[in-house]
């Protein structure tokens, strides 16, 4: 007599999934933990099959809507809020991450930014919350959180990196006086960064904009040494030479 051990079908279906994964059937797979999702049965199956299916969604797939999916379903029924906040914090970097849905993105780190206890963690997704806001061109809700952000305490890569933020809402709204201002302050608190991050010629744009080539050619020339290609700062030079002695009144632009 053949004895047939006893499993339920939520034991069935995990064991096909597995096998299919194993084999690189991911969808088929998927397929498998979905109907243990969907039977709703025991939940402790539920759980295993949600994160399984959200985890070869995201790396085996690249579905990272499908993923997201699987991790909201865990943010709603689990009851570990250490899964929870896991889940909440895949939420928010698929959609600013991956799918650059930043109306989504905005939504999903606001929820996760009130689950978080750690500052150095909060801070980095303030960061990237001020930054949605700017991909949606919400300057004023962007510049609300940079201003927020700048009176806490932060990194220097991270002051740098919001300092940079603001400057460049500011470039946005074509308030170019207030631009210029904070990349000339960038300049002064971060003079070895700003080098790599080419504010200088940020800051050049800025003056340009506003006809002050004078300013504009002084912040090339300063520059001119440590940048890769020094023949592109001298054509820009050139160029707001020709554009100061073109202007009504010049009588020849000065060195």
């Amino acid at each position: 007599m053949i004895l047939v051990a006893c499993t339920s079908p939520e034991e069935r279906a995990w064991q096909k999934a597995g096998d299919q994964i194993e084999k690189g059937h991911f969808r088929i797979g998927l397929s498998y933990l979905d109907q243990i999702i969907q039977r709703e049965g025991q939940p402790i199956w539920i759980m295993r099959a949600l994160k399984e299916a959200a985890r070869v969604s995201f790396f085996e797939l690249k579905d990272y809507k499908k993923s997201a999916e699987y991790h909201r379903k865990i943010v709603v029924i689990s009851e570990d809020p250490v899964e929870r906040t896991n889940s909440q914090r895949q939420l928010a970097n698929i959609y600013f991450d991956h799918l650059a849905n930043y109306s989504e993105a905005i939504i999903e780190i606001n929820k996760l930014i009130s689950l978080l206890t750690e500052p150095g963690e909060r801070s980095r997704y303030k960061i990237s919350l001020a930054r949605a806001y700017y991909y949606q061109n919400a300057f004023e809700q962007s510049l609300n959180e940079v201003e927020e952000f700048l009176k806490l305490n932060q990194t220097e890569q991270e002051r740098f990196d919001m300092l940079m933020l603001k400057g460049n809402i500011f470039l946005a709204k074509k308030d170019l006086t207030k631009a210029a201002t904070v990349f000339q302050q960038v300049l002064k608190e971060f003079p070895k960064r700003s080098k790599s991050e080419n504010v200088g010629l940020t800051l050049a744009v800025c003056y340009e904009e506003m006809k002050d080539y004078k300013n504009a050619v002084h912040i090339l020339r300063e520059m001119r040494g440590s940048h890769p290609i020094p023949e592109y700062i001298d054509l820009r030079i050139k160029r707001l030479e020709d554009r100061q002695k073109n202007l009504p009144g010049a009588r020849g632009f000065r060195k």
